[in-house]
């Protein structure tokens, strides 16, 4: 009687374990969607007057020549554009920029699973320095300086 107690019990136990394992449970993690306050406002036309800063060099040694083959587009209605130009790596992100005593604050129109994008520059004369936050260095965004090209 004590062996029947003990398999039925075993049984048990692999039945509720098998259950917690069913194929409809994702097999990677997912994004949770939080609600928000204010959804992004819709980002403004790349078009109209604007400064072009092509890459003039690398912060840290080793810059890709996606790197080295970017520019950035300021528009002066807020909008930009960092366009890859020589490469097969998307080509363009865009978004929107503030800009207060030479210090530009970038709000991308892209993002990660692992957290927003984030990236600032300077500009002190005709150079803009850019650097990004961890997370869009981890997806090969590499800092930079940049020169006004007419």
């Amino acid at each position: 009687m004590t062996h029947t107690a003990v398999r039925c019990g075993a049984l048990v136990a692999l039945l509720i374990l098998s259950s917690g394992c069913g194929a409809s449970a994702p097999t990677s993690p997912t994004a949770r969607s939080e609600p928000t306050a204010n959804p992004a406002p819709t980002p403004p036309p790349l078009s109209g007057s604007a400064r072009i800063f092509s890459f003039e060099h690398e912060l840290s040694s080793g810059a890709s020549d996606y790197t080295k083959t970017s520019r950035f587009v300021l528009y002066d209605n807020g909008a930009f554009a960092l366009q890859y130009r020589t490469c097969n790596c998307g080509g363009e992100y865009r978004g929107r920029y503030t800009e207060a005593r030479g210090v530009i604050t970038f709000e991308w129109d892209g993002w990660s699973v692992a957290g927003p994008w984030g990236a600032s520059g300077t500009l002190q004369g005709d150079t803009l320095t850019v650097r990004y936050n961890q997370i869009m260095q981890l997806t090969d965004f590499e800092d930079a300086a940049y020169l006004r090209t007419p």
